[in-house]
């Protein structure tokens, strides 16, 4: 509840959330964004006055810019928010959207839904960071490691995720531009869960470009398999080490100043690969 807390008390500074199964992204007005090991389901009854306008997707009304009806019968309608971020709302939901949108947004009774705008001026553009993403069960580390490079890396900012059993689906749900820049995998203790997802990773057309450094237990078995699952660099070191935020921080200063990435990730996702 660490993330969860600070941000609810202060919604007014959330744009929307985007679910994947049990997590969560939840996305600032500023641009900034978090992961949260929250289904949106149980964001929805914490927010009640922001709008489900997708299975997928919370947002909240006060950043709609427009609605769009539906342009033909059995076809989705579309909302816009301020943040430029555009959003179907399927016909069994359009209904639902408006009238809600209708009591929390200032607009004219006279208007039908079918003919909903809602006016607002777009915020001040903002420059959306790229990300480092580590996944590991290695608590004691996991916030040490998180504050140093909060410190020492302003141009990225970090998130960590405990587990990794839905991290496909979460990242198969984003579009290119908000992929990560680089992503540990730690695989000392959930050694063959983590190879699965490293395998997914670059079976995926979608995600395989994706770096991805493996942290695997200081044995020989272990560095070959996940070169064998085409892991990007593959980093031995013993569990629970107090040495691991001095490793992550030598591995982003090569990987992010060093190493030349892929051109879609240096525009933001511009470009997508073919």
């Amino acid at each position: 509840m660490s993330v969860i807390k600070p941000a609810l008390q202060h919604p007014d500074l959330i744009a929307y959330f985007a679910g994947a199964n049990n997590y969560c992204w939840l996305h600032f007005r500023d641009g900034q964004k978090k992961l949260l090991a929250k289904p949106i389901s149980y964001l929805e009854t914490l927010l009640p006055g922001f709008v489900r306008v997708h299975k997928t997707i919370l947002i909240n009304p006060a950043c709609v810019q427009s609605l769009h009806q539906p342009p033909r019968p059995k076809m989705s309608g579309e909302i816009r928010l301020t943040t430029g971020d555009v959003f179907p709302i399927s016909r069994r939901r359009w209904p639902d959207v408006v009238g809600a949108l209708q009591t929390q947004v200032a607009i004219s009774p006279t208007v039908t839904p079918e003919q909903v705008t809602v006016k607002r001026p777009l915020p001040p553009p903002s420059t959306l960071k790229p990300y480092v993403m580590l996944v590991s069960d290695d608590s004691r580390n996991n916030e040490l490691t998180k504050a140093a490079f909060s410190d020492r890396w302003q141009s990225h900012h970090f998130h960590v995720l405990n587990q990794s059993t839905n991290l496909i689906a979460v990242l198969s749900q984003l579009p290119v531009s908000e992929l990560p820049a680089l992503l540990f995998l730690d695989a000392r203790t959930a050694t063959q869960e983590r190879l699965r997802v490293l395998q997914q990773l670059k079976a995926s057309r979608q995600l395989n470009y994706i770096p991805v450094i493996l942290l695997v237990q200081p044995r020989d078995e272990s560095v070959l398999a996940g070169y064998a699952l085409q892991a990007n660099s593959v980093i031995a070191i013993a569990s629970q080490s107090p040495t691991l935020t001095a490793i992550i921080e030598r591995a982003c200063n090569f990987w992010l100043r060093a190493v030349a990435l892929p051109t879609y990730h240096q525009t933001m996702g511009q470009a997508r690969p073919q």
